[in-house]
């Protein structure tokens, strides 16, 4: 998107970002307040998550605070965050700016993890499902990280980890074996401590069981498991990732799968949940 400023400018703008992973709009406002010598550059975050904003400026005699082109993240829940200053140049000359940004979910700066947490097998006690897809399976996870547990329709599905719900779509009943029913897809995303996320996808129609805002614990319901989006059987997508500005990082998750063993998970491998 870009936008255009010029100093007689006397009103706020508002800028709507998207995130690359949904259809919902992030939850931020970028504006600005008029000084003697230029704008001071503030952002709201009505998010439960930190956000991350890439902005490139277009100037006229005018000096950018911390330098172009740089990314800012935004603090969850946070009003008026002071971004960055333009100042002019040379006295009483004009001065303007416009610039183009890109923004996501979560804290692109933070390059660290907790790459050796433990996660839970996302379906009940006593339960068994069969991971039909694993790490750069071979129908739709190339080069992805994620996992496909075969499960009936309506199967409860537990959270893997301990987090807060940021987004929830759940009003999708349409599936079809094509990229194309992708934007059909039914999730739970979900935000961790350490800057990662959990993706819980193809959940049935009204399947979720949470909200957002919610703080989910680790073995907690949080929905109903489907055959919605891009599907050609009923089975949960589960996919752990940090995200970038323009794409994320699928990771590499270990598993507790009895109360002995912690392992990476097999494709064509069933797993039996003891604990």
């Amino acid at each position: 998107m870009k936008l255009k400023f010029t100093q007689n400018i006397k009103f706020v703008i508002v800028l709507l970002l998207f995130p690359i992973f949904s259809n919902a709009e992030i939850k931020v406002k970028i504006y600005y307040e008029l000084t003697s010598n230029g704008y001071e550059i503030f952002a709201d975050n009505d998010e439960f998550c930190p956000v991350s904003v890439k902005i490139n400026f277009t100037t006229t005699n005018l000096s950018i605070e911390g330098g172009n082109n740089k990314t800012y993240v935004i603090d969850s829940k946070r009003k008026k965050q002071h971004l960055t200053t333009l100042t002019e140049i040379k006295k009483g000359k004009a001065y303007k700016f416009s610039f183009q940004s890109n923004s996501n979910y979560g804290s692109v700066l933070d390059k660290e993890f907790d790459i050796d947490y433990v996660y839970d097998l996302p379906y009940k006690t006593h339960e068994n499902y069969t991971v039909s897809q694993g790490y750069n399976g071979t129908f739709s996870h190339q080069n992805e990280n994620s996992l496909d547990f075969l499960m009936p329709i309506g199967t409860e599905i537990i959270a893997v980890r301990d987090g807060i719900v940021i987004n929830l779509i759940d009003n999708n009943n349409k599936n079809c074996p094509t990229k194309d029913c992708m934007k059909f897809n039914n999730v739970i995303l979900i935000y961790h401590s350490d800057n990662t996320f959990a993706e819980y996808a193809h959940l049935k129609l009204k399947g979720a069981k949470v909200k957002v805002g919610d703080k989910i614990t680790k073995g907690q319901v949080i929905g109903l498991s489907g055959n919605v989006g891009w599907s050609t059987a009923a089975h949960l997508h589960l996919v752990i990732f940090k995200q970038g500005i323009e794409k994320r990082e699928t990771l590499k998750t270990k598993f507790k799968t009895n109360e002995a063993t912690i392992e990476f998970l097999n494709e064509n491998k069933n797993y039996f949940r003891k604990y």
